[in-house]
């Protein structure tokens, strides 16, 4: 099997409305995909050890320090031929520049496509080594903040991210060093690397055309290892924005995935198979990812700021569902309060996209951000949880009283380390709001505190997951 070069990206995301009621299937959540990416590009690695049986691939993430890991790749038990694929790391080669360290989305990306592919093609997987590198747009990580804020604004209409995208920078720190900014990078990670793989074995016409087949292949398998990786079946917002970009979501039935079971069970590929095919008729994929469901004007521009925070609290959406069960009623109206309020901003961003060539008063559309806040308030205080605390209230009601700033939330679940904004997309906005953001500080009477806030160099981005010419990647890649 001859192996083609392949390159991919996947957006990262920022769940504007919806936190916590993405959970559960009666609700949705409105997801705006960003242009900041991760990157993977996979390629035949020419490397001479290699025997019929056992192949090896190489992951490298050049941009932090020892970071390159090496796996063995080989067939399952004898005894269980619909089993998983093995993939067994090899830490034996410091010397060769190869960590020791894990690295679990990366290996239970590999294990899972890996034995899907097996699965479709046979044992010509393993006939070639295969060498996989990393790359993440700057603003992943908030010690490398992008200088240019000016690409967040109107002057770049029409650019594509690839157009945009400058240089990646060495972040000269470990991957367990680095401060992660909250933008999804594990599932943007994930999702790349499966469309890389897949698109590297299959027929990668097919991928580059990004047809319905492919994304549904891409998104199945991406949900199965991302869940797998981080020990839970997650709602999936986060993957389906790296699959799909910006887009409204509800998300599938958890047993689609936990009826997979573990990769050391009998027939584990086949189900896998199964799964990501959607062949199961008695348990069908049920998600719903409407992507023309959530649009931002042209005259509007989405900002993300790195809220650096002296506090933080574990747990918080164990102890919302918890109150939830525990205050059903209670909840229960809450929530469907929380779900009309985000019906109200999506149809106000479309109905703004459909007359922003006559009309620019967003008063409507900042009433309705205020309303789903005081919400968000209300459910913080019930369940006992910080959803918006004090300090990030202060913040929020700071930046929307200037002048040009629609309003903003505290994204996700919510918390002390990040607020989402929606302003007017005006370069003189923008300055205004990043010059009163320098030196702004506050704590409240609990301890908590800011003292920096950092607008990241991002904005919101309708396209997922995609192909990208390898050629753009030299000088990070081997052999390109």
């Amino acid at each position: 099997m001859s192996l083609p070069t392949v390159a991919a990206s996947a957006p990262g995301k920022v769940l504007f409305a919806g936190g916590f009621l993405v959970l559960d299937r009666q609700h949705t959540g409105l997801v705006f995909g960003l242009n900041a990416r991760i990157h993977v590009i996979a390629q035949r690695w020419p490397n001479k050890e290699h025997d019929l049986k056992w192949s090896q691939i190489s992951v490298e993430s050049p941009q932090f320090k020892e970071a390159r890991w090496l796996y063995k790749v080989g067939p399952c038990e004898p005894s269980d031929k619909h089993g998983a694929v093995a993939v067994q790391q090899i830490r034996d080669r410091e010397d060769q520049g190869v960590t020791a360290s894990s690295n679990k989305f990366v290996e239970t990306t590999l294990r899972y496509v890996l034995t899907y592919l097996v699965h479709v093609l046979g044992d010509a997987v393993y006939e070639n080594n295969l060498e996989v590198t990393i790359l993440a747009d700057d603003d992943y990580y908030s010690q490398t903040q992008s200088e240019g804020l000016a690409t967040l604004g109107h002057e770049n209409k029409g650019m594509t991210s690839t157009e945009q995208q400058p240089q990646f920078t060495t972040f000269g720190v470990k991957l367990s060093e680095a401060h992660k900014t909250g933008l999804g990078s594990s599932a943007a990670l994930v999702t790349s690397l499966v469309f890389a793989l897949l698109a590297c074995y299959l027929k990668k016409n097919d991928f580059d055309n990004g047809t319905p087949l492919a994304q549904r292949t891409i998104h199945n398998l991406a949900q199965a290892a991302h869940c797998a990786a981080q020990g839970k079946v997650g709602s999936g917002f986060d993957v389906a924005a790296a699959v799909y970009g910006s887009c409204l979501y509800r998300r599938f039935t958890p047993t689609i995935l936990e009826a997979i079971g573990e990769p050391t069970s009998a027939d584990f590929g086949e189900r896998l198979h199964r799964c990501v095919d959607d062949l199961e008729l008695d348990s069908k994929w049920d998600v719903e990812v409407a992507s023309q469901a959530v649009q931002i004007p042209d005259s509007l521009l989405l900002v993300m700021c790195d809220v650096d925070c002296g506090s933080e609290t574990p747990g918080m959406v164990r102890k919302i569902l918890q109150w939830r069960r525990d205050k059903n009623e209670e909840a229960t109206l809450l929530w469907n309060a929380l779900q009309q309020g985000q019906e109200d901003l999506g149809r106000e961003l479309r109905r703004l996209v459909e007359v922003q060539d006559v009309e620019s008063d967003f008063t409507t559309l900042g009433d309705i951000i205020l309303t789903i806040r005081s919400l968000v308030r209300e459910m913080s205080v019930k369940s006992d949880v910080p959803v918006e605390p004090p300090v990030i209230t202060e913040l929020l009601d700071f930046c929307s009283s200037i002048p040009g700033v629609v309003g903003g939330v505290a994204p996700g679940a919510g918390g002390y380390d990040a607020v989402a904004l929606l302003l007017k997309n005006d370069a003189e906005v923008l300055k205004g709001l990043q010059s009163k953001l320098e030196g702004w500080k506050t704590q409240d009477t609990s301890g908590a505190k800011i003292g920096n806030v950092r607008l990241l160099g991002v904005k919101q981005e309708n396209e997922g997951v995609q192909m990208e010419d390898p050629a753009r990647y030299q000088g990070w890649v081997p052999a390109l």
